[in-house]
């Protein structure tokens, strides 16, 4: 063989190897670059922020689904955890000691009463005590007159970061009778109303009693509306690790699609996101628009760049030599929050920060830089944001 044609024999292995996967059958699939970039447009829908929108930027993809399709989530992984969906402005709260779910009405009598946090009518803080549900379930809806006490760690809401210790719910006991019943608020219905300007919450869902059984690999979820005393319903969820969290409706009674697999989004656009928390020395449920997340169960990474002065480098500038590994954050997924965008509550203008832009790492150690371009349609209409992103080699 000449040296010409050896030369091009190595050539064309080498080429189909690095561009080929080998399956465990010993066929080759191709591999698919990850995405260099691109603009995307989240599909929010609207004046209602109607979806949770996830997306992947490795493949430039998205998925939606209405944020009002389910309204609890069960974890997959080690730890038995439920989680609350925020963006639909689900909270709930814990009946200790109180495990028969039929025995629950409106004038249970709590086993203790409880002290909590709360705003009166001048909107100044006061305390409140509360003996019965329902005295209890006055202060449960998201709003500013939610109760809860900070300092003892008391939130009828997850944390807004997200970790899996911020839940709402305590860990989900092997042991049934460790198992309390919960209050779940199931949240706001989605407007249906365009009235010219963003619209996102409209009249309450009610209120169901729950509780949460586990054997550590599925979990049993019993579930009534208040009135019921004579029986409840039952869904069986078995933990499934291509997920983060498998969504239930409580309403619908069925598990639904709503995350995709863990390792294909980075990104939720959620539109809505709920918390209790504070605004600035006051304690309260807080709702926000036009807020987004990161995918900090599934590893990915990500910290916000703010041009302050010449010495930072402009989003344009920014190379993989400029990444500082110890400022990703995956503790917290709510960096970018609603801090891209601004608002003015005078004239109701909304606009995008320009001063900021945000650092992604994915799963698959994929570097992206992100900037959000748009947070409106082009007649001014809320609820279409895009961003423009672009991977770091």
């Amino acid at each position: 063989m000449t040296n010409k044609l050896l030369t091009l024999v190595l050539f064309i292995g080498v080429a189909f190897f690095t561009s080929c996967s080998s399956d465990d059958d010993g066929s080759s699939t191709p591999v698919t670059p990850p995405s260099s970039g691109g603009i995307i447009d989240p599909e929010v829908g609207g004046f209602n922020q109607a979806n949770r929108v996830y997306v992947d930027l490795s493949t430039g993809t998205q998925i939606a689904s209405r944020r009002d399709s389910w309204e609890i989530a069960v974890y997959n992984g080690a730890q038995n955890r439920v989680y609350l969906n925020s963006a639909l402005l689900v909270s709930a709260v814990e009946l200790e000691g109180i495990t028969d779910i039929t025995a629950v009405t409106e004038s249970t009598t709590l086993t203790s009463p409880m002290t909590l946090d709360a705003l009166d009518q001048t909107f100044s803080p006061t305390t409140v005590t509360v003996s019965t549900v329902a005295e209890l379930i006055q202060g449960l809806p998201v709003g500013y007159y939610q109760y809860g006490d900070l300092d003892a760690g008391i939130s009828f809401t997850d944390s807004k970061e997200g970790e899996l210790t911020g839940t709402a719910f305590n860990a989900i006991s092997t042991i049934a009778t460790d198992n309390n019943v919960y209050i779940v608020n199931l949240g706001n219905e989605i407007p249906t109303t365009n009235n010219g300007t963003l619209n996102t919450t409209g009249d309450s869902r009610g209120y169901m009693k729950v509780r949460v059984l586990t054997n550590g690999s599925s979990y049993t979820i019993q579930y009534a509306t208040l009135d019921n005393t004579t029986d409840y319903n039952e869904i069986t969820v078995t933990k499934d690790s291509s997920y983060n969290l498998t969504a239930v409706s409580l309403t619908d009674g069925q598990v639904v699609s709503a995350e995709p697999e863990a390792e294909n989004w980075d990104i939720d656009f959620g539109g809505v996101f709920s918390y209790y928390g504070l605004q600035g020395t006051i304690a309260a449920g807080l709702t926000y628009s036009d807020y987004t997340l990161h995918n900090t169960l599934s590893g990915v990474g990500l910290y916000e760049i703010t041009v302050e002065d010449d010495a930072t480098p402009s989003y344009t500038n920014f190379t993989l030599t400029d990444v500082n590994e110890s400022s990703l954050i995956y503790n917290d997924r709510a960096v970018i929050g609603s801090g891209w965008r601004s608002v003015d509550y005078m004239t109701g203008e909304t606009s995008v920060r320009e001063d900021r832009y945000y650092i992604v790492k994915d799963g698959d150690n994929n570097y992206y830089k992100l900037r959000f371009t748009a947070v409106e349609s082009e007649t001014g209409e809320r609820g279409y944001p895009q961003f423009q992103y672009e991977i770091l080699e």
